[in-house]
């Protein structure tokens, strides 16, 4: 039962982030540390549970709203081990969703478990260094045997955590881990896979979402279309295929693959509306960093300075001192990759 809450927690957050990172990569104007109140689908009658929040509701900030969903999921087992490594890819995800994400995860956590913080983070931060042994090793642990693999691993847990490991790494968050495996692998296969069509892609992905969890704990997900969809969108393989496109086909294959997940007509048109403010704000952001890189080639100190306040606010008018915030922090928001269907 734990592990299920947990896992719902995990789904309240993410929705929360992809509402809030969303609206910010189609040029809403509404403020990114704010967050509508969450709907339930039962609530607006959609499949997904996503509704256009009325104008008379107030707005909450975005980390009291995190502070929130932390203390409710999560505040009755914080103090266990495995509670505070579950927390781990709702960090990630923070993370890297904004340039302050460390900063503000850690001003989440502190206000929502200020007690235990300090120990979550010291938690996290082994998980880290856990995981980039991981990645430092594969070559070797590849080459072992399953045996010989699941002792390296438990080693190495154990001379992290200590016996803490074994609470960490209990037999429901293996199988947790197993099923995440199982689909990561699908997505490997299906980044580098050139020789199918999107459309087959798609099924392919449906099939293994089906196959892994139903009937788990993380069934749920099944039905959490906005999540699997930005993730579908995400494939290197369908966004080469997308950009090959013109873009009404693009937009028409767009729309199939939603109408496929299970999205509504009335979804689908909102989503294209969202689509094309992306689309104008991308045009406009790649013109704007043209002009910009030969501002940066021509003009040096108090100069190029000028000229690039002057070309943020020609381009970007109130949005102009963010852009400027975000270029002296090294972050270049139109340097990101691009996503259709997504950013």
């Amino acid at each position: 039962m734990k592990k299920i809450v947990i896992g719902i927690a995990v789904f309240v957050l993410v929705i929360g982030f992809c509402y809030v990172f969303i609206t910010r990569d189609s040029g809403s104007r509404q403020d990114p540390n704010t967050i509508q109140p969450a709907v339930s689908p039962a609530s607006t009658g959609s499949e997904t549970g996503a509704a256009t929040p009325k104008a008379d509701q107030p707005v909450i900030p975005i980390e009291d709203q995190l502070v929130r969903e932390l203390k409710k999921y999560y505040g009755k087992t914080i103090s266990q081990k495995s509670t505070q490594a579950s927390i781990y890819d709702i960090r990630n995800s923070i993370i890297g969703s904004r340039p302050d994400g460390r900063i503000f995860f850690n001003n989440v956590l502190k206000r929502a478990f200020p007690e235990l913080a300090d120990e979550i983070i010291r938690t996290l931060e082994k998980l880290d260094r856990y995981n980039r042994w991981l990645a430092e090793n594969e070559p070797r642990l590849s080459q072992m045997s399953r045996e010989e693999r699941r002792a390296a691993l438990w080693e190495k847990r154990r001379a992290l955590f200590g016996d803490d490991a074994e609470d960490i790494w209990s037999e429901d968050m293996l199988a947790t881990e197993t099923r995440k495996e199982k689909v990561q692998e699908t997505l490997a296969f299906l980044n580098e896979s050139r020789d199918t069509t999107i459309e087959e892609k798609l099924g392919v992905y449906q099939d293994v979402l089906k196959e892994t969890y139903a009937g788990s704990p993380e069934e749920y997900l099944l039905s959490q279309q906005p999540i699997l969809a930005k993730v579908f969108f995400s494939i290197d393989s369908v966004q080469e295929e997308l950009k090959q496109m013109s873009p009404d086909q693009r937009q028409m294959a767009i729309n199939k693959i939603r109408r496929e997940m299970g999205f509504t007509e009335p979804q689908i048109e909102q989503m294209e509306m969202r689509d094309a403010e992306r689309n104008q704000r991308w045009d406009v952001g790649l013109k704007y960093m043209e002009e910009r890189k030969a501002v940066v080639e021509q003009f040096s100190g108090p100069e190029q300075e000028e000229k690039l306040t002057a070309l943020r606010e020609a381009y970007f008018q109130d949005e102009a001192k963010t852009i400027e915030l975000e270029e002296k922090g090294d972050f270049f928001r139109f340097e990101r990759p691009r996503f259709f269907g997504r950013n």
